[in-house]
């Protein structure tokens, strides 16, 4: 389709068909003939599906080419639209298919007519990307896994959601949060439901969005306790999305968190092979290496992600964790006392508390505890961070009463009744 003099403007950017140029903020952007073609086509069926013979056809007409040939261009564009590989801004993979270009796109004719061209996650009320850009903040705050950060980001995406209340992946945001928060201070039996409840909602407006899918899965299987259904929202997202690195890791970390370690690890190393700068996988991958009781491995790639983001403080509890099953209590200490400075969350002080009751600091441990269960009268506190506390003091009973508690409640802490942690709690003496 050829649709001579007309600008398209998405984001920070914007096309000129006639002159064949790409601004962004008004600085011309090189692009090579065939993506600057490729980019052209997508951007004129925004909101629809580009197959891969077709974008093939217009681009490179009656010449031969293979399909790396297109998958080259694409990778270029996405460099340029600063694209990261896991979260695709402007162009969206449609396995197996081809291509859609995701962002709002306003159309400028040759008599300074303007248009929106409606993609299927934008509505025309979105001016100038208003609520694109109100996602996307609310993923940067997502991402820092606080309280404050959580509660941030739920305020922006509903923000989003009222501006354009078809707007799914908004949806999915909310769902994350509500998930996070349900391992952090809101009780799972309550906000489990309002995240599967949005999650689902996302999906029926759109059922090709791979990351919907991940978060559908964590929750099939620590919510509604069915792995089944979970592993086929897991293969659907990477059937989705494989170039992704989202769903290989939310595969992996299930897998990790029901003992299937080695599965794990090998999804988790797939998501790093896309994305080998990110804390969060690296930290993912660290944790379930500690959960198999490989430390050493551990402890490097915690000191990685922290090398990328020094107050990701995930990292910071996975070093003091791993250090304290190989005897460094000081240092474990140290590691977790500078992480509960970054952020005020129960379990991250639980593993604190736990520190101090196993290196003989008792009266510090026992004072974590004591502020713990007065938090817990008021918000949630989850089982699992006292459990913690009384085993690093050697309260057996205590221990198992909390971990039984854990267990029962519907969120993923249950994935971590098994940790190295509770080691000394369980019998040493062989069946007869």
């Amino acid at each position: 389709m050829d649709l001579p003099g007309r600008v398209y403007d998405f984001g920070r950017f914007r096309l000129d068909t006639c002159e064949r140029v790409l601004f962004c903020a008004d600085e011309p952007v090189h692009l090579t003939l065939k993506a600057f073609a490729v980019l052209r086509v997508l951007v004129e069926n925004a909101g629809h599906v580009v197959e891969k013979e077709a974008l093939i056809r217009q681009v490179w007409h009656d010449a031969f080419v293979e399909d790396d040939n297109l998958t080259q261009a694409v990778c270029d564009l996405r460099r340029v639209l600063g694209e990261s590989r896991d979260r695709h801004e402007y162009i969206r993979t449609v396995h197996r298919r081809g291509y859609r270009f995701i962002a709002a796109v306003s159309v400028e004719n040759e008599e300074s007519q303007t248009r929106k061209l409606k993609s299927t996650l934008r509505r025309p009320s979105d001016e100038g990307g208003e609520v694109h850009h109100l996602y996307m903040r609310g993923r940067h705050y997502w991402k820092k896994y606080t309280v404050d950060g959580l509660n941030k980001g739920i305020d922006y995406f509903r923000r989003a959601i009222r501006i354009d209340p078809d707007y799914c992946l908004a949806y999915t945001g909310l769902a994350d949060c509500y998930y996070r928060l349900a391992t952090i201070n809101l009780p799972p039996a309550k906000v489990m439901s309002k995240a599967k409840a949005a999650v689902i909602k996302a999906l029926r407006m759109d059922d090709t969005i791979a990351e919907s899918h991940t978060l559908l899965g964590l929750i099939r299987i620590f919510y509604d306790r069915d792995w089944p259904a979970a592993e086929g929202e897991f293969k659907r997202a990477i059937e989705l999305d494989p170039e992704s690195p989202l769903p290989y890791k939310r595969y992996g970390w299930a897998l990790g968190l029901t003992g299937r370690f080695d599965e794990g690890i090998r999804e988790i190393t797939k998501a790093l092979d896309l994305d080998p700068q990110s804390p969060d996988l690296r930290t993912g991958l660290g944790i379930i290496l500690h959960l198999a009781r490989r430390y050493d491995e551990a402890i490097a790639q915690a000191q990685i992600a922290l090398d990328a983001d020094p107050e990701f403080f995930p990292a910071r509890v996975l070093l003091g964790m791993a250090h304290i099953q190989q005897g460094r209590l000081t240092k474990a200490i140290g590691e977790l006392e500078r992480a509960a400075s970054f952020a005020d969350v129960p379990w991250a002080l639980g593993y604190l508390g736990y520190a101090y009751g196993v290196s003989g600091r008792q009266r510090q441990a026992l004072r974590v505890l004591s502020e713990l269960e007065k938090r817990s009268e008021k918000i949630y506190v989850s089982p699992y961070a006292l459990a913690l506390i009384y085993a690093g003091l050697g309260r057996k009973e205590r221990a198992l009463e909390h971990i039984m508690k854990t267990c029962e409640e519907r969120n993923e802490m249950m994935g971590f009744a098994g940790s190295p942690e509770f080691d000394s709690l369980r019998s040493t003496t062989p069946p007869n």
